[in-house]
């Protein structure tokens, strides 16, 4: 604590305590923390290009997974020639590239940009591959680390970074941190999971013929793995909208409402699991335990599997009625809140439809067992186009900061 003087020609003013001593210390010492000195690295222009390129791969990534998987549901013979890989492959990871560096709102010239650059080596080599001088593993292998090496270059020369500079709103917040956004991308890739997972799910048999059906479930590799991707789709899907409340409840929708879709999120997240642990676990012993059976023991062994299968019916009759319960939980608040827009309305409308089919389909599951039905997938296509209406919110919650801020100074002035 240090005293002041005041300055005019009153010369010394009166004695009292001042902050000044513990700020001004604070300011000199302030870039000498070791926060301070790691806001400047990370703030360093290699530290954004680590960043960036490590975006661009974990983008890449995903998306050769994700496409990859549909490749091989859609089309399993397509990857058996290495060039047919090679273009599949770069069309997957530019793709899942492409569609990263559209979220980050980059230019769309930068986003052709990486695009050539990650398709070009490929394109090369494809030539001498076709001539027989190239060998098949040579070309994935060159391809990509001329791929990832190139990426590399154009952006340490060319800095690929989005256009919009961010701005503060009269509350302070920033535009650029987008919760609907956020919460729209991960209702689609969770949906997208989804249908991924359920390519890659054992689906020869009918689901209803147990004989057969188990069977097949018992000679899939795969099980466990891809029911632990159902289970992520899912856990995208509920993160999805519990931040989607966060969001409606900043935006003026009914607490009630929000409350509600949150409890059946909880709800609904707990049951996949459940699922997950009946389908993905027991039901996989339970079949292999009966196929593995001497001749003796496989009427009772296949009878155990059968329960198994009953209870998974109940648990994924209730999940699929609470998941449809908080779609509508969601698209009802939307409703509400028709008048911020043309594309809320839509997504309240579609979100209401494919609530109202996924607790119709909840109840025949449970009622029928898994009899094929396209409604499942008109719920998925409702949903996807609700999902893409969301992000329209953002520009409700920053446009109600000024009007928050009008009131608050208005009653500051009637103060």
């Amino acid at each position: 604590m240090t005293r002041f003087v005041t300055s005019g020609t009153s010369g010394i003013g009166p004695l009292g305590s001042t902050i000044v001593g513990m700020t001004t210390f604070t300011t000199l010492y302030a870039d000498r923390s070791p926060r301070a000195a790691v806001r400047r690295l990370l703030r360093s222009r290699p530290a954004r290009f680590l960043v960036a390129y490590l975006e661009m791969t974990l983008s890449m990534v995903v998306g050769m997974g994700l496409f990859g998987a549909i490749w091989d549901g859609v089309w399993p013979g397509l990857t058996g020639r290495p060039d047919a890989m090679a273009l599949t492959m770069a069309f997957d990871m530019t793709l899942g590239m492409a569609s990263w560096m559209w979220v980050r709102r980059h230019p769309a010239r930068h986003v052709v940009e990486m695009s050539v650059v990650m398709a070009l080596p490929f394109l090369v080599l494809l030539c001498p591959y076709w001539l027989g001088v190239l060998p098949g593993d040579a070309l994935l292998t060159w391809g990509h680390v001329a791929m990832f090496a190139l990426m590399g270059i154009l952006m340490a020369w060319r800095p690929h970074t989005s256009t919009v500079t961010p701005a503060l709103n009269p509350r302070g917040h920033s535009p650029m941190s987008r919760p609907a956004l956020l919460s729209s991308a991960l209702l689609v890739g969770g949906a997208g999971l989804a249908v991924a997972g359920g390519i890659l799910h054992p689906h020869d048999q009918p689901p209803n013929s147990h004989a057969a059906v188990f069977a097949e479930y018992a000679h899939s590799t795969d099980w466990v793995w891809v029911h632990d991707l159902q289970f992520l789709s899912a856990g995208l899907v509920v993160a999805g909208f519990v931040i989607l409340g966060r969001t409606l409840k900043r935006v003026g929708a009914s607490p009630a409402l929000v409350r509600l879709g949150d409890a059946a999120a909880a709800a609904t997240v707990a049951l996949i699991a459940i699922n997950m642990a009946v389908d993905g676990v027991a039901l996989k012993h339970a079949v292999d335990s009966w196929a593995a059976a001497p001749p003796e023991d496989r009427a009772s062994r296949f009878a155990a599997a059968e329960a198994v299968r009953w209870v998974e019916w109940g648990v994924n009759s209730f999940f699929t009625i609470l998941l449809g319960v908080t779609l509508l939980m969601s698209a009802a608040a939307m409703l509400r809140l028709g008048h911020l827009g043309s594309r809320v309305r839509l997504a309240g409308v579609t979100g209401t439809l494919g609530g109202v089919l996924l607790v119709v389909n909840g109840v025949a599951v449970g009622a029928h067992g898994f009899e094929p039905s396209p409604v499942p997938l008109v719920a998925t296509g409702l949903y996807i186009v609700m999902a893409f209406g969301i992000p329209s919110l953002d520009r409700a919650v920053v446009g109600t900061a000024p009007t928050e801020l009008s009131s608050g100074q208005g009653q500051l002035a009637a103060r």
